[in-house]
C-alpha cells in the first residue's frame, strides 16, 4: 500500500502519447490537479462521514455508560453532549463544505479528460481519419474538447462555491 502509485502516475501513459508539448503540459496539469482535489475531498468526506455514523453510536453506548456508572463517574454525563456537539458540527461541515459534491465533481472532470485523450491517442470517434481532415484538424477538435472540459470545470467549481457562500450568507 506504501508503494502504490498514485492514479495520476498510473494514467500517464496518456499524457506522455501527446507530442505536442504546450498540449501535453496543458492536459497534464489539469488531469493531476482534477485527480489531487477528488482524492483529497474524497479523504475528508470519508472521515466526517465515518464520523457522523460512529459518533452517534459511541453517543448511545456512553449515554449507556453514564447511566450504569452514574455514582462511580459522574462527569460521564458531560460525555454525550459533547459527543452530540462533535456529531453534529461534522454532519453540518459535510453538508456546508459540500465535499461529496466537489469529489465527484473533480472525479468526472478527470474522467472525461482520460477519456477524451484516450480517444485522441486512438484515432477514435470524433478523431478518426474519417471524421477529421488531417491531424492538425484533429488536435484543433482536440484542443477546444479540452478547453470545453476545463471550461465547464471552472463553471461546476464556481456554482459549488456560490452555493457554499449563499448558504454563508442567509446563515449569519
Amino acid at each position: 500500500m506504501f508503494f502504490r502509485k498514485t492514479e495520476f502516475a498510473r494514467y500517464r501513459f496518456l499524457v506522455d502519447g501527446l507530442s505536442d508539448e504546450i498540449l501535453k503540459k496543458r492536459v497534464e496539469t489539469s488531469l493531476h490537479f482534477y485527480l489531487t482535489k477528488a482524492n483529497k475531498y474524497k479523504r475528508r468526506d470519508t472521515v466526517l462521514g465515518t464520523l457522523s455514523v460512529v459518533l452517534p453510536a459511541f453517543a448511545t453506548f456512553a449515554s449507556a455508560a453514564a447511566s450504569f456508572y452514574e455514582a462511580k463517574y459522574p462527569s460521564l454525563d458531560l460525555v454525550v453532549p459533547v459527543i452530540t456537539l462533535i456529531a453534529t458540527v461534522t454532519a453540518g461541515m459535510m453538508a456546508h463544505f459540500k465535499f461529496s459534491e466537489k469529489m465527484q465533481n473533480y472525479r468526472n472532470l478527470a474522467e472525461s479528460m482520460k477519456s477524451e485523450v484516450a480517444l485522441f491517442e486512438c484515432h477514435a470517434q470524433k478523431y478518426s481519419k474519417e471524421k477529421t481532415e488531417n491531424d492538425e484538424q484533429a488536435k484543433d477538435i482536440f484542443m477546444q474538447a479540452i478547453e470545453r472540459i476545463i471550461e465547464d470545470g471552472y463553471r461546476k467549481s464556481r456554482e459549488l462555491e456560490t452555493a457554499h457562500q449563499s448558504i454563508a450568507e442567509n446563515g449569519k
